[in-house]
């Protein structure tokens, strides 16, 4: 119980509670551990319990007819998983949750979360602002759909940036091209491309899965129609 009390003190929706509290409500939550591709639950099963990141990523996706599985968002520390649908009469898991690197989470039970987590107001306020951003990540992925690809990859690449607490332009979710290929709509060798071309330009610096955004605000006007270079005009998949 004294280890999950801790992870729980060092959780921005846990924060403002007292130790008291804390430590009623800490026996319902289990540290559960995944490596890396680990299905933490599936679309379209029962929901029963939910998850908060501890540390790790999972990247959301659904598949779509019988292609390769749509990345929907990527998510990381602090977040919730599982509780997009958790409220409704019958609730099922509206997308797969794939483990993106080793990762712990906490687990707990649907029913607690609605009638007791949802109940306090600072986990209250952090599960709408998820809530929030995700949405607006949809509305954002609509209004991008008549984008170049170029254009895909400069916005998502910011987001994911900006999605971070700190100023650091280094993305901390490992990603690979495939998955961002997945993500934004197009072929992992098109995203290759476009990617090297930043690297040569000075642009962004990868290593391994990892990306970091040297020059934002080259990466920001390559999302303007005007800017992309002719050679990467491509077509989505």
């Amino acid at each position: 119980m004294t280890d999950t009390l801790n992870r729980l003190k060092n959780l921005d929706c846990f924060k403002p509670m007292s130790e008291r509290d804390l430590k009623e409500i800490s026996s319902q939550f289990e540290v559960v551990y995944v490596k890396q591709r680990d299905i933490l639950f599936k679309e379209d099963t029962a929901i029963k319990d939910l998850y908060i990141v501890l540390y790790g990523s999972f990247k959301i996706q659904k598949k779509v007819h019988r292609s390769t599985p749509v990345i929907l968002n990527f998510l990381g520390r602090g977040e919730f998983l599982g509780i997009a649908m958790a409220g409704i009469t019958v609730p099922k898991y509206p997308a797969s949750a794939v483990a993106n690197e080793d990762g712990a989470l906490l687990r707990f039970d649907r029913n607690f979360f609605l009638n007791t987590l949802m109940k306090m107001e600072s986990v209250k306020t952090v599960v709408n602002q998820q809530m929030g951003e995700r949405f607006l990540e949809f509305q954002n992925d609509r209004c991008m759909e008549k984008a170049r690809i170029p254009q895909k990859i400069a916005d998502f690449l910011l987001r994911m940036c900006r999605r971070q607490k700190n100023n650091s332009g280094q993305i901390q979710i490992p990603i690979t091209r495939k998955e961002i290929a997945q993500r934004v709509g197009t072929h992992t060798e098109t995203v290759i491309r476009v990617l090297s071309l930043w690297t040569k330009n000075g642009w962004i610096r990868t290593e391994d899965k990892h990306i970091e955004l040297l020059a934002i605000h080259e990466i920001e006007r390559s999302c303007g129609p005007m800017n992309i270079p002719l050679e990467l005009e491509v077509d989505s998949k």
